[in-house]
């Protein structure tokens, strides 16, 4: 009985997933919508900047150094890499940048090409001084920035959440801060940011997996599975095992990490004051539906009026050569953003 009753659940689930899969009319019909918001920009001129940077000119601009913290919360010493411009003024504005699933902190300096864009936008006058936080995100580049499921020894968020956070305010007391990742560092940023709402300005995310509902599987079937065990097929077969290790199987634990439902049941008082950057490429669709998640997110940031930028970069990928674009708009942003918050 017990058995038929899974059957009978499982096929109505795969029903309803196929009549209400995300057909390419439902999408433009969508985005038609979100595009008339007038948070959100269209980048039709995603031309790569060009620098003219000697690596010598680099290393002679900006320090480097490398910090391992112990944690209570994991069991492997947390590497970070703090990315300091040498001309700096007393209180610089700080920002952390998470690196995206099996990437690591250098991803930033090398391919996001972070140095070369800030001394470009500093030499313009169009930035104040920062300095860079850039943490791995642990197990091997695999960690979420979550707290894994039923496993007290990789505890990522309470690491990020609480010591990485102590540790940039005893550094840097006075600082206006920011927090922002790429693809799994979006997800990471966003969520962390949303649940530490005092601990940050401005919050960003960089085509991340910002819905983890629709990452893994349509977001209605998650409703049907809200309270119930989510069977592994349903997941993408990308990774589906981590991510059940990570999150769990049950779908109310993923819920209460993921950023899009996190947004709904946060007191809308706590937003105020607090400003968000979403941004993607409007090619990143597959596999992981990351342009879906920002079109899902965004409408929601709408709906409980977070004060937010969306922009959508026309022809972009899920790539670090997109994210050398972004993060130069997202720097001028984060400066403008935090000047105006006293």
């Amino acid at each position: 009985m017990i058995l038929k009753i899974l059957v009978f659940l499982v096929f109505i689930s795969l029903l309803f997933y196929i009549v209400t899969y995300p057909y390419n009319f439902k999408l433009n019909r969508k985005l038609k919508r979100v595009l008339n918001f007038p948070q959100v920009e269209k980048i039709e001129d995603t031309r790569a900047k060009s620098f003219e940077y000697s690596n010598r000119e680099l290393l002679d601009a900006f320090d480097l150094e490398e910090r391992h913290l112990e944690s209570k919360y994991t069991t492997e010493k947390m590497r970070i890499l703090i990315l300091k411009p040498k001309k700096i003024v007393e209180n610089p504005l700080c920002l952390v940048l998470f690196h995206g699933i099996r990437d690591k902190a250098e991803d930033w300096i090398y391919k996001a090409k972070l140095r070369e864009n800030y001394l470009s936008l500093k030499k313009g006058g169009r930035i104040q001084d920062i300095v860079f936080i850039l943490p791995d995100s642990g197990y091997n580049g695999e960690s979420w920035y979550t707290n894994f499921y039923e496993d007290k020894n990789h505890q990522y968020e309470e690491f990020f959440s609480k010591d990485l956070t102590g540790f940039i305010e005893k550094e840097y007391p006075n600082s206006k801060k920011g927090i922002g990742g790429f693809s799994m560092g979006g997800y990471g940023a966003l969520k962390i940011g949303l649940k530490n709402l005092e601990s940050y300005d401005v919050i960003a995310s960089f085509s991340g997996a910002i819905s983890l509902i629709r990452m893994s599987i349509n977001r209605r079937v998650m409703r049907i599975f809200r309270y119930l065990y989510v069977p592994r097929f349903l997941f993408n077969d990308v990774n589906k095992a981590h991510f059940v290790k990570v999150f769990s199987p049950w779908g109310y634990k993923i819920l209460k990490n993921d950023p899009y439902s996190i947004i709904k049941v946060t007191d809308p008082k706590r937003y105020i004051g607090k400003k968000f950057y979403l941004s993607v490429g409007s090619e990143d669709k597959k596999p992981y539906l990351m342009f879906q998640q920002w079109l899902d997110v965004v409408g929601r940031a709408k709906k409980y009026n977070l004060d937010f930028k969306g922009k959508i970069y026309e022809n972009e990928y899920h790539t670090w050569e997109y994210i050398s674009k972004d993060i130069y708009n997202f720097l001028i942003f984060f400066t403008d953003e935090t000047k105006k918050r006293k």
